[in-house]
């Protein structure tokens, strides 16, 4: 019996309750169930881990509570978002300083997340590694080993969760961060304080220059390969989440691994 131990999430999300009701919040679809709310992209990859035929629960409530995580941190980050709105600082140099401060936090749990997220999915992929070298050694007709076409499909089903799961799910968090950036229509703020915001001034701290101090962590080369060889390996039209991550955020990227540019 997979058990849930992250927070009380209803198991009806990786179930498929036929109770599950449908909404959308502007941006992206989710799933609601007795006052919950849970990403339709997430709740779709937790119905499928669970039916893949791997004799590995614990791994997969690993992946699940990573599943409950990038969720709680999405709405979380729109409600941030929501909150921001409206809010100009200009004339409160310590507020504006603690806002970009609590911005630049968050973009940081993100890099956790993310870790722990793809640590998850390696040791699902482990497991159906494991469990195709002890499967039946017959050879098909293509020449290949019964365990290895099992373990093929097991990794293109994982490989297609997490990969969407970052592109619909992680992503988008880290995009409604930067949207936390400009409270309010760019009309009323304008370029050039959005700019402020993000990149500072002569009397101010841009949220770069807050994620280049040493407790905040940043997304490096290995992390962003991952995210490529998911968009590469997994089935389906590619959202291309690394190109978007390596053009508009560069700042989120650490300097020092991204000498060798992705081809």
């Amino acid at each position: 019996m997979i058990r849930i131990e992250r927070r009380m999430v209803s198991k009806a999300f990786f179930t498929g309750s036929k109770y599950l009701v449908e909404d959308s919040d502007g941006r992206h679809d989710f799933v609601r169930y007795d006052g919950e709310r849970f990403l339709a992209v997430l709740s779709t990859a937790g119905q499928k881990i669970l039916r893949t035929p791997l004799d590995a629960d614990e791994r997969k409530a690993d992946y699940l509570k990573a599943l409950v995580r990038l969720n709680e941190a999405y709405f979380a980050a729109r409600e941030f978002e929501a909150d921001a709105k409206g809010n100009f600082f200009k004339h409160d140099d310590a507020a504006e300083r603690k806002f970009r401060f609590d911005v630049a936090q968050r973009f940081s749990d993100r890099v956790d997340d993310l870790r722990t997220f793809l640590a998850a999915h390696d040791a699902l992929v482990a497991a159906a590694t494991e469990d195709s070298s002890n499967d039946s050694r017959d050879t098909a007709d293509d020449g290949e080993t019964t365990g290895d076409q099992a373990l093929a499909r097991t990794r293109r089903t994982l490989s297609a969760c997490t990969d969407r799961s970052i592109s619909e799910g992680w992503f988008p968090t880290v995009q409604s961060h930067y949207y936390a950036l400009s409270p309010g229509e760019l009309v009323a703020e304008g370029r050039e304080r959005r700019k402020q915001r993000i990149e500072g001034t002569e009397s101010s701290t841009g949220i770069a220059a807050l994620l280049d101090k040493p407790h905040f962590e940043k997304l490096s080369w290995r992390d962003l390969r991952r995210i490529r060889d998911l968009n590469r390996e997994s089935p389906g039209p590619d959202p291309r989440v690394w190109k978007r991550l390596q053009k508009e955020y560069t700042w989120f990227l650490a300097r020092e691994r991204m000498r060798a540019t992705p081809e």
